[in-house]
């Protein structure tokens, strides 16, 4: 029995405007979370109340919720990463996609 037998092949349709939509607001969510987050998060670990530990049980959980932001970037990163591969894919694939996708990314 050939691996083709008895099975069928669906054939998933994505949309290059869809899909540079998606990556788009990755990016502005990527974005948001350096230039607003980051920074604010910096500005409590500078922080006397923060470094002289005045209220540590207060904040104890802080150093965690770093560390869950720092996953958040990077799961956003990763997930751009896979979007980027789809529409590298996309343009190898067939070049009026690419001249769609490439207008949509203003490249």
């Amino acid at each position: 029995m050939h691996a083709s037998q008895g099975s069928s092949t669906a054939s998933i349709t994505i949309d290059p405007t869809e899909i540079t939509s998606i990556y788009k607001a990755l990016l502005a969510i990527m974005n948001d979370l350096e230039s607003n987050a980051l920074p604010a998060i910096n500005k409590i670990k500078d922080s006397n109340f923060y470094k002289s530990g005045k209220a540590m049980e207060a904040i104890e959980a802080y150093p965690d919720a770093n560390d869950k932001f720092m996953e958040l970037q990077d799961h956003y990163a990763r997930i751009s990463t896979l979007v980027v591969h789809t529409l590298e894919k996309m343009i190898e694939t067939d070049q009026a996609i690419a001249a769609k996708i490439i207008d949509e990314l203003e490249v």
